[in-house]
């Protein structure tokens, strides 16, 4: 142990470099009505994957690779290959004198255990006396934090919710018998003599614990890790401006319970931590091999795509946009086989550049703000409304302590009779029907409408009499987590009102002339209709289509869209000898299934990012794995298009992709458990069981089908068909997405020709990428 003492009164800044560099490393956690995929190692891509892989390992006790017998199953079913692994080997800058090198590397895999790990007291005291402090204090900061985040579950308020977190747990600790029962002397005596404030209170923990300065930001960061969920969550409070300092809160509180501890065995000092590196090579060659597998696949089958006729195409009878989602290519190959030439489908991401805000939620992604407000009123008869009020008063009646068993056992009837009737006819849910109002003045809805056109690369010159813009959303029951199959451009909400919006817009007369007045003419007869593609079911509604379309057109839409709909579906459900209509009544069944842990798969399988125009993978199955994003590098001359693309788009499927990624290769830490075990906890958040810390990233049931994994963790593979020196100006400019392929998060890939090649970045510069 380091010799060097942190001196609270001396070194007070130093306190705070620890403090503040312990919390940003925690990602935030957004609340289950909009769930948003998080980079759960947002607070570490300035450093390497591998030293971020050791830090996690030794103040997350947790995985940042997937175990040896997975590995060891790829080589052996070949998915591993001797060329995969001389690859990776070369790129390390390794000598490649391996005779048989899937050998080599199943003898040198193993599972060493992990030994570096630094702990809390309580932590440290189950290990040294066999008891359970770090669960009682999990418990323990859970409870007061979901009462105090309360958002309307509980019938009965916390009182001090107008006090700062940590004040108010101070105020309830004090008078909180629990601890002292569970074994904690003086607990509330303790409590009392804390600093008010949170920053003394962790300096003063600091002091009394004696932690060593040189482990002091490592110390704080297990402290945070060991209540992750509570840490998350407060580091959502404070990227939203809901609270101030919030995470440095949770921290304050954690160690308080750990100082409160050191009266039961003093010798913990001895014991912080302890000193062996387990981020082993043979795993990490393993896993970038296994990545190399998958990359040169990919490459091999955008090479063998011939580049377009210079011939200018015809005009399409349909151009359909969709979101960038990876659900979307499945789709979009379906329906551009009903009318090959014909039926052009385009990738942008799925709120269609509209940054809305709709009530208090935002209609975008999280790296924006809003721009423009939306009122959206839902179309009701006087009936509805006295049946959403009755569903009010019964829900408020069944979550009290005083009428929730009457409430249960009067309607329990009729709620069964309702099950029977949802499992044994399943139908499509009516969309709603919703009106929409804004008052925008009509040169910055010119803007709007001119700055989409470019972003999704829609050239004019042959636009379609029919342009659809198709959200996306997924239609779930009984699902904690319905918001994360939703669209998250749209900042884990459904892309309807989105789509629709910007429909409107391209269709709006006053638009149209400002747009020409700017050299942009949409022909007289070209209509935009908004959609929405139900990804459960793989249904696509249209909306505001029947004043818009001739219904001759608008007959013609509907049948491609039906038809590549069953196409979808079939290909989803790997179902190749069922009728079209069993398939459709399972698609429906499993939306609608109260019991149902896996509605649909979401992103899982995410891979891979394109941002290149479609000729390139039009004619390819991406099996479902790829985000496509249009992009026309000769009309973006002065790059703006590809500086958006590379610091938004690529940005959120890089969040997508490493949330799918912590989920798979450590569930404990960054995933959110066993679904069926889940309650509900304040109505943001979930357990698993009654009890414990918040669950982060995805439940297992997503991830994996019982008997294999369905999302193999693969980090991102973004190619992109532009100059080199055009990416090289973008991430220059971009310090952090530069950071996101320096180090490893994520890959970047150009494509030039039939020729794609790999970004190294530093000195290494472009690397041609082997088939």
């Amino acid at each position: 142990m380091a010799a060097s003492m942190v001196l609270i009164g001396e070194e007070h800044q130093a306190m705070e470099q620890h403090i503040q560099e312990a919390t940003k490393r925690i990602a935030p956690l957004w609340p289950l009505q909009n769930f948003v995929a998080v980079n759960p190692f947002l607070g570490l891509t300035e450093m390497p994957f591998t030293q971020a892989g050791r830090l996690i390992e030794r103040n997350g006790h947790a995985a940042m690779l997937m175990d040896a017998d997975f590995y060891r199953e790829k080589l052996s079913s070949g998915a591993i290959s001797a060329k995969h692994i001389r690859t990776v080997l070369e790129q390390q800058g390794q000598q490649v004198r391996i005779e048989d090198p899937v050998a080599w590397l199943q003898r040198n895999l193993r599972e060493e255990p992990r030994t570096e790990r630094m702990f809390t007291v309580a932590e440290w005291l189950d290990i040294r006396h066999g008891s359970t402090w770090a669960r009682f204090i999990v418990d323990e900061v859970s409870k007061w934090c979901s009462s105090y985040y309360d958002a309307g579950q509980s019938a009965w308020s916390m009182p001090w919710r107008d006090l700062p977190l940590y004040a108010a747990w101070k105020r309830a600790a004090e008078v909180d018998r629990n601890p002292e029962a569970f074994g904690i002397p003086e607990f509330r005596q303790h409590v009392k003599q804390l600093p008010e404030g949170a920053e003394k209170a962790i300096e003063v923990a600091l002091r009394e614990l004696a932690v060593p300065e040189d482990l002091a930001t490592d110390f704080l960061h297990r402290q945070l890790m060991s209540v992750i969920g509570w840490s998350a969550y407060a580091a959502f409070q404070d990227r939203q401006g809901f609270g101030k300092d919030t995470v440095q809160q949770i921290l304050a509180i954690r160690l308080a319970y750990d100082t409160a501890l050191l009266s039961l065995d003093s010798g913990w000092r001895n014991g912080i931590a302890t000193t062996a590196a387990t981020f082993t090579d043979a795993k990490y060659i393993s896993h970038l091999a296994f990545e190399e597998s998958f990359r040169s696949s990919l490459v091999k089958k955008l090479t063998s795509v011939a580049g377009p006729s210079p011939a200018k195409l015809p005009r399409p009878q349909l151009q359909a946009v969709f979101c960038i989602d990876v659900r979307s290519e499945v789709y979009r190959r379906a329906l551009e086989a009903q009318q090959p030439g014909g039926i052009e489908t385009l990738g942008f991401a799925g709120f269609f550049g509209m940054s809305l805000e709709v009530a208090t939620s935002a209609l975008c992604p999280v790296l924006i703000s809003p721009a423009h407000r939306v009122g959206v009123h839902a179309k009701e008869s006087q009936l509805e409304k006295i049946g959403k009020g009755l569903a009010e008063v019964w829900k408020n009646l069944s979550r009290s302590a005083a009428t929730c068993f009457p409430a249960v056992e009067a309607g329990g009837a009729l709620f069964g009779a309702r099950l029977v009737q949802d499992f044994s006819s399943p139908t499509a849910p009516a969309p709603e029907e919703k009106e929409m109002e804004w008052s925008i003045p009509v040169s910055d809805r010119v803007d709007l409408a001119a700055g989409a056109l470019k972003n999704m690369s829609l050239d004019v010159s042959r636009i379609a009499p029919v342009v659809l813009l198709c959200g996306h959303g997924a239609t779930t029951a009984n699902n904690p987590y319905g918001s994360s199959l939703d669209c998250g451009a749209c900042g884990g909400h459904k892309g309807d009102i989105n789509a629709r919006f910007a429909a409107a817009l391209f269709n709006d007369p006053e638009v149209r002339q400002g747009l020409a007045a700017r050299g942009i003419t949409i022909p007289q007869d070209t209509v935009f209709i908004g959609g929405l593609h139900n990804t459960t079911t793989d249904q696509v509604t249209l909306y505001d289509s029947a004043g818009l379309l001739p219904a001759a057109v608008r007959a013609d839409v509907e049948q491609w869209l039906q038809a590549a709909s069953k196409t979808a579906r079939r290909e989803r459900s790997g179902n190749t000898t069922g009728t079209d209509e069993a398939i459709e009544k399972e698609a429906l069944k499993r939306s609608r299934d109260y019991s149902e842990v896996r509605p649909e798969w979401g992103l899982a399988g995410n891979a891979a990012f394109i941002a290149a125009p479609r000729w390139r993978t039009r004619d390819l199955n991406l099996q479902g794995r790829v985000f496509l994003h249009e992009y026309e590098p000769g009309a973006d001359t002065d790059g703006s298009v590809l500086n958006l693309i590379l610091n938004a788009p690529v940005v959120v499927a890089s969040w997508i992709n490493l949330q799918y990624f912590g989920s798979t290769v450590d569930n404990e830490v960054f995933g959110s458990g066993n679904k069926v075990l889940h309650n509900v906890a304040g109505t943001f958040g979930v357990w698993e069981g009654n009890a414990g810390d918040l669950r982060t990233g995805l439940p297992l049931q997503s991830l994996h089908d019982g008997t294999k994994w369905v999302h193999e963790p693969v980090r991102l593979q973004v190619l992109v068909d532009a100059p080199r020196e055009r990416i090289e100006s973008v991430l220059a400019a971009s310090p952090n997405v530069r950071a996101l392929f320096e180090n490893d998060w994520i890959h970047l890939m150009v494509i030039e020709g039939q020729t794609i090649s790999s970004y190294r970045g530093g000195s290494q510069g472009w690397q041609p990428v082997q088939q």
